[in-house]
């Protein structure tokens, strides 16, 4: 008889864990599921602004380049090439890889026929008192240019006011260029009187001035 009440007992007991045990798990958080947030999606530029800002700038450096053609007199230069940067859909001449202007200097009288290039820069202004006018690859075909062509390279920079009525204009020659910057020091070895209107072609020396 004491047996079967031991048995009974034993199974009241596992019988009350059993119901404790499955209200602690009803009673237990569900898990949670974190989701990792989406990448985001690769939104290409906006090919309106960069068209439009390619159209600025364009326009600011077409109204450079004539504010420096014009101050040739015509009596003694040709302009000979003026390239204009053109492309569409990634593709382009490969002119656009040449100075901007070639001009040529003749001086009959005296039976002088000389060739020199232009590279055109107008920038709003200075940065941290220097001027970045190119990028290295730019440098690099300017002087693959003048060695093949073989003539001297000057790089036109006009600084400040509008493209076609800058506040500042310098002269450097290619071969002075270190590199894609200039500063404001450097650059004011090379600065022209901005009211003399006319550029001067010195034949002795193949200088620009």
């Amino acid at each position: 008889m004491g047996y079967i009440v031991i048995v009974i007992g034993l199974a009241i007991v596992l019988w009350g864990i059993l119901i404790v045990t499955k209200q602690k798990g009803l009673k237990s958080p569900a898990k949670v599921l974190i989701r990792p947030e989406p990448e985001l999606e690769y939104q290409p530029e906006n090919e309106n602004i960069k068209q439009n800002n390619f159209d600025d700038n364009k326009a600011k450096g077409d109204a450079f380049e004539r504010f420096v053609v014009k101050n040739f007199d015509p009596r003694y230069f040709t302009l000979q090439e003026w390239r204009s940067d053109k492309y569409v859909d990634g593709i382009y001449p490969v002119s656009n890889h040449f100075p901007d202007l070639e001009v040529i200097f003749d001086f009959k009288s005296k039976g002088i026929h000389q060739q020199f290039a232009i590279e055109c820069k107008w920038r709003k202004g200075y940065f941290k008192n220097s001027i970045e006018w190119a990028r290295d690859y730019q440098i690099k075909n300017y002087r693959e240019y003048a060695d093949t062509i073989k003539i001297p390279v000057f790089v036109v920079i006009g600084v400040a006011g509008e493209p076609e009525n800058p506040q500042e204009l310098f002269i450097v020659p290619l071969q002075k260029m270190e590199n894609g910057f200039i500063s404001k020091n450097e650059l004011m070895k090379y600065k022209r009187n901005i009211d003399d209107n006319r550029f001067y072609w010195d034949y002795n020396k193949s200088e620009l001035k």
